[in-house]
């Protein structure tokens, strides 16, 4: 088997959520990070023969790439040997009690609360925002005077710099927030034109690609929701 350009694509944003990765058998990847406050899942147009894990994502990465993501994918019980017709390499397998375990059923929002579709132009605003703040280590989702609004700011500080970007409106107050370093696991490729967001007041943000790509991201303990 070859991997296609996307799939490659999403073992390069996987390796973002966790440098290791557990690999099942079959047509999805499913990668969850050490924190256990960022899951993501995706079906992949390739079907895996077997369960096996790597322990250095990237590492595997780098040496797909000297066949420029060409080389057919040769599994055995213990390592895989991607092959073309003037090279070989052999990658071996990690065990995979050293490597974080996805659940083995995705989790289902049990309501919403919020949701807003979010293009990756404005994405691209927030995240150059926090590169340019720097300090600032919070997102806020709030909804107020039936606005929604992405917010960043230092939580802690009421005097600190902050960015907002209106995205939709509700009938609800709340203040989801999320640690902002969660945010730069999402994929921002060009093949991305944006995300369909919906968080649950039970602590839950949603992140989906119009692809099938699917994200959770955990909210902070703080966060408020009040109907109004």
């Amino acid at each position: 088997m070859r991997l296609s350009e996307r799939t490659v694509r999403i073992l390069n944003n996987m390796s973002k959520i966790n440098k290791s990765i557990q690999l099942k058998a079959g047509s999805e990847i499913t990668s969850l990070s050490i924190q256990k406050n960022v899951l993501a899942k995706t079906p992949i147009e390739e079907t895996f023969p077997q369960n096996f894990a790597i322990y250095d994502l990237d590492e595997f990465l780098k040496v797909m790439n000297l066949t420029d993501n060409q080389g057919d994918l040769i599994f055995t019980e213990n390592f895989v040997t991607i092959k073309t017709d003037r090279t070989e390499a052999r990658y071996f397998f990690a065990d995979p009690s050293i490597v974080q375990q996805p659940p083995e059923k995705f989790p289902v929002l049990p309501s919403i609360e919020c949701e807003f579709d979010l293009s990756i132009g404005d994405l691209n605003k927030i995240r150059t925002a926090l590169s340019i703040y720097g300090h600032l280590e919070d997102i806020s989702i709030v909804g107020k005077n039936k606005s929604v609004s992405v917010v960043i700011k230092d939580k802690e500080n009421l005097s600190s710099n902050t960015y907002s970007l209106n995205v939709g409106t509700t009938d609800a107050t709340f203040n989801f927030d999320l640690k902002s370093e969660n945010i730069f696991k999402l994929d921002y490729s060009n093949h991305i034109t944006g995300y369909t967001v919906r968080i649950s007041k039970a602590g839950f943000s949603q992140w989906v690609t119009p692809d099938g790509m699917v994200y959770l991201i955990a909210l902070e303990p703080d966060s408020t929701y009040e109907e109004n």
